[in-house]
């Protein structure tokens, strides 16, 4: 369902964050709905290997230059065409905002770790998909809900 929600085309370059059980089953259904290139991107090596086992190429976000900067790069520039956000509040970061979201979550102003989301909303090219499986409990799932009238 992420990658269907994700309006993946045959040729898209599509970005997953996280290379959990969620994660790869995006990654093997935007392979089959006919990504040309799928870039995951965690920390965890076994998870890392596991994705790259299907051909995924990887960013692993604690070693790598940053996962914008990487996903830049890895697509001239532009964004990958689609973004699927697998973690959700699970989010961790190795950057400052990282830091900052659990600063705010351990003093109770913030329930959910939304690194991953500002990343995937900065990511995706122009005119791009942004698909969230990734459950976000709290504020921002409060917010999100009141202002889309859900």
């Amino acid at each position: 369902m992420a990658a269907e929600n994700a309006q993946i085309q045959p040729g898209d370059t599509v970005a997953v964050w996280g290379c959990g059980p969620v994660s790869q089953f995006a990654i093997a259904s935007a392979f089959m709905l006919g990504a040309a290139r799928v870039i995951a991107i965690d920390r965890l090596p076994q998870r890392l290997a596991l994705a790259r086992s299907l051909g995924v190429i990887t960013v692993d976000y604690e070693e790598d230059v940053g996962v914008l900067t990487a996903l830049k790069d890895l697509t001239g520039g532009i964004g990958p065409d689609a973004c699927i956000d697998a973690v959700g509040l699970e989010a961790h970061s190795a950057q400052l905002q990282g830091t900052y979201d659990k600063v705010k979550v351990a003093l109770l102003m913030e329930t959910d770790r939304p690194s991953v989301l500002r990343q995937a909303i900065q990511a995706v090219r122009k005119g791009g998909t942004l698909s969230v499986p990734g459950v976000y409990g709290g504020l921002l799932h409060y917010q999100y809900n009141v202002h889309s009238g859900i």
